[in-house]
């Protein structure tokens, strides 16, 4: 059958300069800013290799106090910086680490770092550093925005200032005004927010909550939740760093849900390697063998002289560079992980083409609830839930 000719309508809504700045365009393929954390960018786009934050959206992460989130911000700095992105800081908490980001190779004087915790003061960042640009310029903007949490309005300041023991009931408002104000302008943001327990009773667990109202949530292009942490012991028992429970909460990129771990040592922060591991034998490019009463680790495809890897020993560029470059390992991760390798049941099982087909005979048997027909309990693993009515 010969294909349709191109909508002659929507030709000229292409061609119309009007649209030019607004037009989307599907041959410019997403972009992503490395977290330089192989787990973590798992969890932001579905995998490691051209992983991370989408270039042009929103991004949050939310975790508990010292659980990495400020870390992971200054990692994915210092890859726009290096990449020749502009960028900003906004630091609302008076904690910027600049002695850091200068370690990472950031050069601050080369970068603007603003300090306030004012919402007009930072929608009015927004709207100078967006002035005149394009789309395609403000997408090349980076935005730190540490911490979503201590952000206020000028009637909180105004209630202060008066003494007044009136009670903030507003805040989730002006922020959500705020979170369409960021995602308008299309810079590439990444919000770093907080968590608190919850005793509510519609939440899944009640455990978790992540404040600063609906938009956030809504207009996030991805949201990672840290939903605990373990001390990591060495064999002798001293303390070297903590290891990180995270979770997907949103995901356009990853598949919502999934769960993986992430290193924070004591000495040298995130461990860029640590988290894959059992990835990497269930895909097939390590193999896991037991020698005496330790196991050792071999990588059939680049272990060709036959070396054996001690667990301890595996955490490092040698081990793991080659398996994060490794083309079959990456569409195991995609598979696992990330929606683009998912197959669309809507595509293969269209409800109004087989009621005009009526061919009753062929249709499919094939269950789609066939790995769990019973319906989540109690007992679910969902770590968290929004707290979208409060602030």
């Amino acid at each position: 059958m010969a294909k349709n000719p191109t909508n002659k309508l929507v030709a000229k809504w292409k061609r119309d300069k009007a649209f030019a700045d607004i037009l989307s365009v599907d041959n410019i393929e997403d972009e992503f800013i490395s977290t330089n954390c192989g787990p973590v960018n798992v969890l932001f786009s579905g995998r490691v290799k051209n992983g991370g934050i989408k270039k042009g959206c929103m991004v949050t992460i939310a975790a508990d106090s010292k659980q990495g989130k400020s870390l992971i911000g200054l990692n994915l700095l210092a890859e726009a910086y290096k990449s020749g992105m502009s960028c900003i800081v906004i630091d609302s908490e008076n904690a910027f680490n600049a002695r850091l980001a200068r370690k990472l190779g950031v050069d601050t004087d080369d970068i603007l770092v603003c300090k306030t915790s004012r919402i007009p003061e930072i929608k009015q960042i927004f709207a100078r550093i967006n002035n005149g640009l394009t789309r395609m310029e403000s997408r090349e903007i980076f935005v730190l925005l540490d911490s979503w949490g201590p952000l206020v309005e000028e009637q909180v300041l105004e209630k202060a200032a008066q003494a007044s023991s009136a009670v903030n009931m507003s805040g989730a408002r002006f922020k959500n005004e705020l979170a369409n104000v960021i995602n308008a302008y299309g810079n590439t943001t990444f919000i770093v927010n907080h968590v608190y327990d919850t005793m509510d009773p519609y939440s899944p667990t009640g455990k978790f909550a992540i404040p600063g109202g609906k938009r956030l949530v809504f207009n996030s292009d991805a949201i990672v939740l840290a939903s605990s942490s373990a001390k990591a012991k060495d064999t002798d028992g001293s303390i070297y760093g903590k290891i990180i429970t995270a979770a997907v909460s949103k995901g356009r990129d990853a598949k919502e849900f999934k769960k993986l771990k992430f290193l924070i040592e004591l000495d040298g922060g995130i461990n860029p390697y640590y988290g894959l591991l059992e990835d990497a034998i269930e895909s097939g490019i390590v193999v896991k063998e037991k020698k005496g009463v330790s196991n050792v680790f071999i990588r059939p495809k680049y272990d060709t002289d036959g070396r054996e890897w001690k667990e301890k020993d595996l955490y490092c560029a040698k081990f793991w560079v080659p398996i994060f470059a490794d083309d079959d390992f990456n569409e195991f991760l995609e598979r696992k992980f990330s929606f683009e390798d998912s197959n669309l049941t809507a595509a293969s099982e269209n409800i109004s083409e087989m009621i005009a087909a009526g061919d009753w005979d062929n249709l499919s048997e094939k269950s789609l609830n066939s790995k769990n027909e019973q319906e989540t309990g109690e007992d679910d693993e969902e770590p968290y839930t929004f707290d979208v009515d409060k602030d």
